[in-house]
Order: C-alpha cells, then sequence, then structure tokens
C-alpha cells in the first residue's frame, strides 16, 4: 500500500474498523462522536471528499492524517504501517466513498430544512409556554428531518456548533451535536441559562435585552464547555438563571466554583431566587400568566 493508495480508502470503513458508527448524516457530511476522545455528543465529521475535520480541535485531515492523530505518529511510513495492519488487503475504493456517505444508515437523521417558525402547532406550543412574541420567534427555527424514511419537524434553536435543540409539545430532544449556544458576545455581563425556553423568557419578561450577552448550556452537563466560554468572553458579571432541581443547584454550586476560580475578578450572582418555589424561570413565567404566583 502506497500514500495514494491508503488516501483512497473510505474514512467511513476506516473508522468502522475501529468501532466508530455514524451518529447522524447532514448532507453529504457523516457526523461521529469523535474517534480522538471521549465524548457523549458528536463533533467530528467526514465528508465525501473523504476528509474528516474535529470541531472540537480544529484539527483535519485525511486517511493518514486521522491514523496519525489517532496513534500520535510522527511520520506517513508509521501511518502506513498501522494502516496495512488495520485494514489488510485488499483495501475498499476511493469510488466508493461517496455511495457509503449516501446509503450508510439510513436511520441517521438529516435535516431537510430549516425556515421561519409557521407550523400552528409549534406556534401554539409556544404560546402554551408564554413565548409567543417577536422577541422569541426571531431566536427560533422550525426544523424539518428525516430519520428511517420517516418526516419530522420541530423548534429549533441553533447552538454553537450550527446544530439544534429540538422541541415540540411531545419531544424534547436535539439534532446533531450538543453543545452550548452563545449569543450577543461583547457584553460586560454574561447571563447563562440551562435551556433556551428560560432563556426567551428573561426576555419576554425584560428579565434581559436581547441584545444582552447569554450563555445557554442546553445540557447541566456542560459545564466545563460554559465556563471555557465565559472565560473567552472575559465579563466583569456572570448571572445564573439555572433549574431549582438538583441537577440545576449542583449545576449552580459547581459554576460558582469554577468561575470563581479562573475569574475572581468577576463577580457570580445566583438569580434563581426570582423564581423560587418553581422548577425553573418558564415554569414561573407561565404560572404567572394563568393565576396568582404562589
Amino acid at each position: 500500500m502506497n500514500i495514494n493508495q491508503a488516501k483512497q480508502l473510505p474514512l467511513s470503513d476506516v473508522l468502522e474498523r475501529l468501532g466508530h458508527a455514524p451518529t447522524y448524516r447532514r448532507g453529504n457530511e457523516l457526523w461521529y462522536c469523535s474517534p480522538l476522545r471521549n465524548e457523549a455528543e458528536p463533533s467530528f465529521k467526514i465528508n465525501d471528499r473523504n476528509q474528516w475535520y474535529d470541531f472540537a480541535t480544529g484539527k483535519h485531515g485525511d486517511v493518514l492524517d486521522l491514523i496519525q492523530e489517532l496513534n500520535k505518529l510522527h511520520t506517513v511510513k508509521e501511518a502506513l504501517v498501522e494502516l496495512r495492519r488495520l485494514i489488510g488487503e485488499p483495501m475498499p475504493q476511493r469510488a466508493a466513498v461517496k455511495k457509503v456517505i449516501a446509503t450508510r444508515q439510513a436511520s441517521i437523521p438529516e435535516i431537510t430544512s430549516v425556515e421561519p417558525l409557521r407550523s400552528h402547532s409549534l406556534i401554539r406550543y409556544l404560546k402554551s409556554r408564554g413565548l409567543d412574541d417577536p422577541a422569541s420567534r426571531k431566536q427560533l427555527r422550525e426544523i424539518r428531518y428525516t430519520r428511517d424514511g420517516k418526516e419530522y419537524f420541530a423548534i429549533g434553536f441553533a447552538n454553537d456548533r450550527d446544530c439544534y435543540e429540538l422541541r415540540t409539545s411531545r419531544f424534547k430532544g436535539s439534532l446533531g451535536s450538543k453543545a452550548i449556544s452563545t449569543r450577543n458576545p461583547g457584553s460586560e455581563s454574561v447571563a447563562v441559562f440551562e435551556g433556551f425556553t428560560d432563556y426567551l423568557t428573561a426576555i419576554s419578561r425584560h428579565l434581559l435585552s436581547s441584545n444582552d450577552t447569554a450563555v445557554v448550556m442546553n445540557s447541566a452537563s456542560l459545564k466545563e464547555a460554559t465556563v471555557e466560554q465565559i472565560v473567552k468572553l472575559s465579563p466583569n458579571q456572570v448571572t445564573l438563571w439555572l433549574d431549582h432541581d438538583a441537577t440545576g443547584r449542583q449545576a449552580t454550586n459547581d459554576l460558582t466554583a469554577m468561575l470563581g476560580a479562573r475569574l475572581p475578578d468577576t463577580s457570580v450572582v445566583d438569580r434563581s431566587e426570582i423564581y423560587v418555589g418553581y422548577e425553573d424561570l418558564n415554569a414561573f413565567h407561565t404560572a404567572s400568566l394563568t393565576g396568582p404566583i404562589r
């Protein structure tokens, strides 16, 4: 096997030999949980040009580059030896790459359109959350996607990896790589929310301007990513608007400690006292629209 032959190997086949299957497909790209580290959500993609890109590190390249990166090899010769051991002979051919991308795992969801909100059922859901206002709609999209040959649609809130948190009245999930969502970087204060409905609630109740800087975690497990982003933003103040359940309280405590260590001159303020007695800010908000606050 020479260098040119090695570069003809479909990346999807190499990854399959290594025990990695794609999580979802988007257009001509397959997305994976990165083979370069342990992660729960995909941040690694390959395309039909047989190139890979790892969003967490910014590293990218061809088959040989990936083998070198995975095995901490220093030369192409070493990578070729490792490929021979992994793949053997004969090899899959480069001509198969586009076919593999098009046909592999029909169950992988694929986004078919991203549009302004128009669905009456999605708009009704927003109204039920007290969020049917122009500021909220501006932040959201109607996502249509296919899975197993069936079509679905949901409210989508974009994250920093150009993927989406999804909501309907019956479904809560994500499409693509799980990541935080940063809005309007540049303010001296950063507001942190656990989910996007709480973020939109803060805007709707004029607790926050739609132009203010905010970080939506999209999962309490993304504490490290949240802290790293806030450190980059380097604000004078951070306000936390997290849930009142055990997970939310733990996240509040952890973020306060982590930010205190990384940004000792930045004040960290827990604003959850505003909605004491409710699970989160949106629950407080919807209750206030239907009767007196308890």
